[in-house]
């Protein structure tokens, strides 16, 4: 057997371990270091020296290029937070729930409600790692009220893992940002077919919840026995005084005029958005020390996950298998289609959007622009692919978000998988048709 395909074959074994043993529960960190040595033994590396020469730098890469706008994602977020600005957005949506005249009803606007607030703060500037610590507290009381199955929960992945970082234009998430360097474009590239996508993904993902819904009354399921376990949990309870919806919006409407009418970088609009946040939600009420500290944490938490991610990554990257891989992927050509299929390769090979976009435009990024389709119709692309296969089972999102809501990947993870795996696959590929035809707006 030749030392290629060897070292494919240890690929596909590192990915299955990544896969398996997060599964399992293991901490991402491990798990990465664990299945990293797997795929440098495979390819005739020595493990100590691919981690130190690979995993290494491409970890501390990540940290270095997204240490402040994860971390002031994550204060931003405490910020809103605690103020009760989220708390009011959730609370004015929810309320459609609790009004409604029948319990089915109820229960599906209520999960529902989830994905919609999602959306209003990841649009805002939280970034979608650091949006799962806010939801969880907003959540529990509303599922345990209704007595809605708490493994619906993730159907919040609607709104923080598909149409809001890699298909709505303006979004200030990282997934949206990355393109800009390669392809000399802004967070705003290509916005009708960005917004098109966005509303079929919102729509379609929309029916699943409901069916869901239906299915789980029928069976006449409950907040138990999934919620057991985080019902014991000692939640912070969000601050429900409620606050004018203007007020509440204010610093996240900041934040995107910052950043796409100004042009500025993301972490500087999220700055601003913190100064006018912490200004307009009355300072004297807000622990400042307890803040900044608990949103660092909160920011470092799945930034050291994503950033481990990455370093398996770059382990694949530097091997022979993965040349295999490339070459294979070459043979597709680069029109609309073969963009979504590679972007997802990479990014299912990562178990991260944003890994597997610097890894796909690090490799094929020449090709993409030399393919004829224009700058802003590959950002939108691209920044839509790698919204699909990154989202597996040993995806640094998916295991930080079940970690936190006390939930399996035997529970739960189905609503992960049709939501934010196959939904925004399928609607890449409409955005690869309608490019193919000519839909360049």
């Amino acid at each position: 057997m030749s030392p290629e395909i060897l070292s494919l074959i240890g690929i596909l074994v590192g990915v299955a371990v990544f896969i398996v043993v997060s599964f399992m529960g293991f901490d991402i960190k491990v798990v990465a270091l664990l299945s990293a040595a797997v795929v440098a033994l495979f390819s005739g590396l020595n493990p100590y020296q691919a981690l130190t020469e690979f995993f290494m730098p491409g970890a501390a890469g990540v940290v270095s290029s997204y240490f402040m706008l994860f971390t002031f994602s994550a204060i931003f977020a405490r910020l809103i937070g605690e103020s009760g600005a989220a708390a009011s957005i959730a609370f004015k949506i929810t309320r459609l729930a609790r009004n409604a005249k029948n319990i089915e009803t109820q229960r599906f606007l209520a999960v529902l409600t989830l994905p919609l607030v999602n959306a209003i703060i990841t649009m805002g500037g939280v970034n979608v790692f650091v949006v799962t610590f806010i939801m969880v507290g907003l959540a529990r009381p509303l599922f345990k009220e209704l007595d809605i199955p708490w493994w619906l929960y993730t159907c919040n992945s609607l709104g923080s893992s598909t149409f809001t970082i890699g298909m709505m234009p303006g979004s200030p998430q990282m997934q949206n940002l990355i393109p800009q360097d390669t392809f000399g474009t802004t967070p705003m590239a290509a916005p009708v077919l960005g917004i098109l996508c966005a509303c079929l993904t919102m729509g379609l993902g929309s029916c699943y919840i409901m069916y869901q819904v239906r299915r789980t009354s029928k069976k006449g399921e409950g907040f138990m026995p999934t919620g057991e376990v985080i019902d014991k949990e000692n939640l912070t309870a969000p601050n429900i005084e409620e606050m004018p919806l203007w007020k509440a919006l204010l610093p996240m409407i900041v934040l995107l005029i910052v950043l796409n009418g100004l042009e500025q970088p993301a972490p500087l609009a999220l700055l601003v958005a913190i100064i006018v946040a912490y200004l307009l939600y009355d300072p004297r009420k807000l622990n400042i020390k307890k803040m900044l500290t608990d949103g660092m944490t909160a920011g470092l938490i799945p930034l050291f996950g994503l950033a481990c991610a990455t370093g398996f990554g770059k382990v694949v990257s530097n091997v022979s298998g993965f040349t295999t891989i490339t070459d294979s992927l070459a043979v597709l050509g680069t029109g609309a289609f073969s963009i979504v299929i590679i972007v997802n390769v990479c990014s299912g090979i990562c178990g991260s959007a944003s890994s597997g976009e610097n890894i796909a435009l690090a490799a094929f990024g020449d090709r993409f622009i030399a393919s004829g389709i224009p700058s802003e119709q590959l950002h939108r692309l691209v920044a839509m692919s790698s919204t699909g296969l990154d989202t597996l089972p040993h995806s640094a999102g998916i295991v930080t978000a079940l970690t936190v809501s006390k939930l399996t990947h035997k529970q739960a993870y189905i609503n992960n998988f049709v939501l934010s795996v196959v939904l925004p696959i399928v609607m890449s590929f409409v955005a690869a048709a309608l490019i193919s035809v000519g839909f360049y707006f």
